[in-house]
């Protein structure tokens, strides 16, 4: 039977909605920011944009591959532990951290159980994340290697910081069966090191963030920065608020967006983070000669959720 502490996806369902009256100034606000977001969508049309313009789903050239599983409802997060090296404003993960091992919404004891549930739900893209995952190391490898041993084909991503991916680890990884890193560089502070040596081990590299509108420029110098690179993928998403996070994000001057709650995902986008997102993407979509950003938004994730809900609910087992 599923249970409301389950986590079904990589999406952090266990975030509590948020609940606001808004004021006319906010309504105001609103208004003019609707009005540059259907400017952006508009330019992003007329230039190109490939995906869906009314899901949200967009990309500039293509999409990374282990997208591909997640968008089709095949896809999972196989949550490592919720501990971390970082304490970003922006994270959803409950407080206190917590070190537990969770796959589709399932508590392990051991990483080998992990193929099992894969198995038993017919996955084929696992995104390995926390926390940061490389705190435990051992632990995922096993994970890797229990999901080898499955007779098919299974994309699998991790999702990382970089504070932990030395060269030694990057290859302990690829040997184990790791198809690819996905680095949060905000969490970095935009230190792209750590991705630009692993782009040497993994040639699917990927950098995944939470669109911070107050950081605009950094965040266009690091498209750049990726393109020259040779970095293939860049994912972005908005910046949203929830239970774990609604202060600290309310701190940085961010309000939720009017009319935005879930009733799926549970968290709310703040007002001005899908323009942010859209015009990081057309900026993108502009400048960059080989790398692909792909805008997966909290419309897009609420696809993907519902999607996994209902994979998770036609088991009747627990």
């Amino acid at each position: 039977m599923l249970k409301n502490e389950d986590d079904l996806s990589w999406l952090a369902r266990k975030a509590d909605a948020l609940r606001t009256e808004d004021s006319l100034e906010t309504r105001k606000e609103d208004e003019r920011i609707r009005a540059r977001v259907d400017s952006l969508l508009f330019s992003l049309k007329v230039e190109g944009v490939l995906g869906s313009l009314e899901d949200r789903t967009m990309y500039t050239k293509r999409l990374p591959p282990g997208c591909v599983g997640c968008l089709d409802g095949e896809g999972s997060n196989l949550y490592v532990t919720g501990k971390c090296t970082r304490d970003c404003f922006f994270c959803f993960n409950t407080k206190p951290r917590t070190d537990e091992t969770v796959v589709h919404g399932i508590k392990i004891a051991e990483p080998e159980e992990a193929a099992a549930i894969v198995e038993r739900f017919g996955l084929t893209s696992i995104g390995i994340s926390g926390g940061e995952p490389l705190l435990y190391p051992e632990r995922v490898v096993r994970i890797l290697r229990s999901l080898r041993s499955l007779k098919r084909p299974l994309r699998i991503d991790l999702y990382t910081n970089g504070d932990l991916a030395s060269d030694e680890r990057l290859e302990e990884l690829k040997s184990a069966g790791l198809d690819s890193l996905r680095f949060n560089g905000v969490a970095r502070e935009f230190d792209l090191e750590p991705v630009f040596r692993a782009l040497r081990v993994f040639p699917e590299t990927t950098v995944e963030i939470p669109v911070v509108p107050k950081r605009m420029d950094e965040l266009k110098e690091m498209v750049l920065a990726l393109d020259r690179g040779g970095v293939p993928f860049l994912n972005i998403h908005e910046l949203f608020a929830c239970r774990e996070n609604d202060a600290r994000v309310a701190g940085r001057g961010y309000a939720g967006k009017e009319g935005a709650q879930s009733e799926t995902l549970q968290w709310k986008p703040v007002a001005e983070g899908e323009a942010a997102a859209l015009e990081l993407l057309l900026f993108s979509l502009r400048n960059a000669k080989t790398l692909s950003t792909y805008y997966c938004s909290c419309r897009t994730q609420e696809l993907i959720g519902r999607r996994g809900l209902e994979r998770r609910l036609s088991d009747p087992r627990p």
